[in-house]
């Protein structure tokens, strides 16, 4: 099978899969103009804490946020956002820290 073919496939059964999904899932949702909006914040949290260099490392980094919600809904339901989205303030201070920084005007 050539390399076109299978990405042809594969873009047509991941296109009706998400078409079936969708007419399966429609009548028994209601769908806001911000409806993802949480879930994809959530997710660029997790990127970021993974890193977005590797897909394996964002994934766990999703994992992990996942279970911190998981855990802080159980024992602070009202601050479960709170609590994911202050996560990324120490993953971004510790980056921002450890990078190397060069200066922008070579001498």
């Amino acid at each position: 099978m050539s390399p076109n073919l299978a990405g042809s496939l594969t873009f047509t059964l991941a296109a009706l899969l998400g078409a079936f999904s969708g007419v399966l899932i429609g009548p028994i949702t209601t769908i806001y103009y911000d409806s993802g909006f949480l879930v994809s914040l959530k997710g660029f949290v997790g990127a970021i804490i993974g890193g977005l260099a590797s897909y394996p490392l964002a994934a766990a980094g999703s994992l992990l946020v996942g279970l911190l919600e998981s855990f802080s809904s159980f024992w602070a339901s009202a601050f479960k956002e709170v609590i994911v989205f202050t996560l990324i303030i120490p993953v971004l201070l510790w980056r921002s820290l450890t990078a190397h920084h060069h200066d922008d005007e070579p001498e």
